[in-house]
């Protein structure tokens, strides 16, 4: 009887924590409309691709163009992968991030990067849909030099624009990325 019990409480355990981690999967991500650095509206629901999706701010003296190139040069050293991800860069600072500097700042990276900027609340949508800690270190409402603290993830997301998977830079390589392409394909 103990062990009938026993048993009966950890499937319960293991059925529990399966949900779990299908309802945190499905409440992370999701489609958004944003401008891309071109100037052109981005409906990420009309491409049909898989995006590889990173966010941070074009004023970022060292870790976005750091975790930027090195999604670039994934991209550079595999051209075919163009045809199966699109990287997107958003970022968290639109009131510095607009189009012509996010234009500017995209030049430096593999030409297959669309960078996306939109107006405060589109911005913070997004940042909530993926739920991005984003801080601003603003000493007053002038300052225009300050930084802004944020998560440094990449996320993996679907052609429907459902979560897949969730990448630390430092994890970032192809091998990783075609791993993830072999489990979902």
């Amino acid at each position: 009887m103990i062990l009938i019990v026993t048993v009966i409480l950890i499937g319960l355990l293991l059925i529990n924590y399966i949900s779990k981690k299908n309802n945190l999967n499905q409440s992370i991500g999701g489609s958004f409309l944003l401008t891309d650095h071109q100037g052109n509206s981005f409906n990420s629901k009309k491409i049909n691709l898989k995006k590889l999706i990173y966010f941070g701010y074009t004023f970022c003296p060292d870790i976005c163009p750091m975790d930027m190139l090195k999604i670039s040069q994934i991209f550079d050293q595999n051209p075919n992968l163009k045809k199966k991800i699109l990287p997107i860069f958003i970022t968290v600072d639109p009131s510095r991030d607009n189009q012509k500097i996010l234009k500017n700042f995209m030049e430096n990276f593999n030409d297959a990067f669309v960078g996306l900027t939109g107006d405060k609340n589109e911005i913070s949508t997004v940042i909530k849909s993926y739920k991005i800690y984003v801080n601003y270190n603003k000493k007053n409402d002038n300052d225009k030099t300050y930084l802004v603290d944020h998560s440094s993830l990449i996320f993996l997301i679907d052609e429907n624009d459902q979560f897949l998977a969730l990448i630390r830079p430092n994890e970032l390589s192809v091998d990783k990325i075609e791993k993830y392409l072999k489990e979902i394909i």
